[in-house]
């Protein structure tokens, strides 16, 4: 069974929405894995809101003293803002290799966003992995009832299985040793899901076999399908036309 770290970056989400996200995402996890949860300098109250969730979960399992307690190791991070930069952080807290309980383990790190949908069959497809598999992604579907989405997400899968790039929202996860072998993400501020996949796709083939991640449709429905449609695909060509994601990440956010 595959030791798995879980890695949430997180930028002004303070909501009571999120707590019940961690408790739901918690729950899922056991005393061989990590929960790390990184948040990028958020300018609300995320970072006190993280840290009082982590804490009570301490309390929690201190008043429980149950022998068989299966309590995730739990760490709260602060970076400086973007994923990529989030996502190495959290990387760089997970606990080593060499302290594992577990003799020849190779945890599976997993990057999640924190408005991903997970069941119990995605923690147990990980925990099943071949030792041979060493990255991959999920399917994904939209969050929003449109008929449009059926056929947003159907493209997205199909796209990621067969040019094996993968976007964030669609649960990257790697082995650890991997991960570290490969340096990491680049610490560019939009396009790092893109840059690493395209580098891990020359060493190693992607699973794509998981059970399907629920993943938000907020931000077609905020901006406008067609239009973010028309931004990604724009961002996407640009990116591979050599434009510097710095570039970039202002048109993403400033659509």
């Amino acid at each position: 069974m595959n030791p798995l770290c879980v890695i949430v970056p997180v930028y002004n989400e303070a909501s009571a929405q999120l707590t019940v996200w961690l408790d739901a995402l918690s729950a899922q996890l056991t005393e061989q894995d990590q929960l790390i949860l990184v948040d990028g300098d958020s300018t609300d109250h995320t970072l006190e809101l993280l840290r009082s969730w982590a804490l009570a979960q301490k309390r929690h399992e201190q008043k429980e003293h149950e022998p068989n307690n299966s309590a995730p190791l739990l760490k709260v991070v602060v970076s400086q803002k973007g994923r990529a930069l989030q996502m190495n952080a959290g990387a760089q807290q997970a606990r080593s290799l060499e302290n594992q309980e577990i003799i020849g383990a190779d945890p599976i790190l997993w990057f999640l966003h924190s408005d991903s949908g997970f069941t119990s069959s995605h923690f147990d497809y990980l925990r099943r992995l071949p030792t041979g598999c060493q990255w991959g992604r999920f399917d994904v579907s939209l969050s929003g009832s449109q008929w449009q989405f059926r056929i947003i997400e159907t493209l997205i899968n199909w796209r990621s299985r067969l040019t094996q790039v993968m976007t964030g929202d669609q649960g990257i996860f790697v082995r650890q040793s991997v991960f570290q072998n490969m340096q990491g993400y680049a610490e560019i501020p939009l396009m790092e899901d893109i840059e690493f996949s395209k580098r891990m796709r020359t060493q190693f083939k992607a699973d794509c076999d998981g059970p399907v991640l629920i993943t938000s449709s907020r931000r077609w429905e905020k901006h406008g399908i067609l239009k973010t449609v028309f931004l990604m695909w724009k961002l996407r060509f640009q990116y591979w036309r050599g434009v510097s994601p710095d570039q970039l990440v202002k048109e993403y956010y400033g659509s």
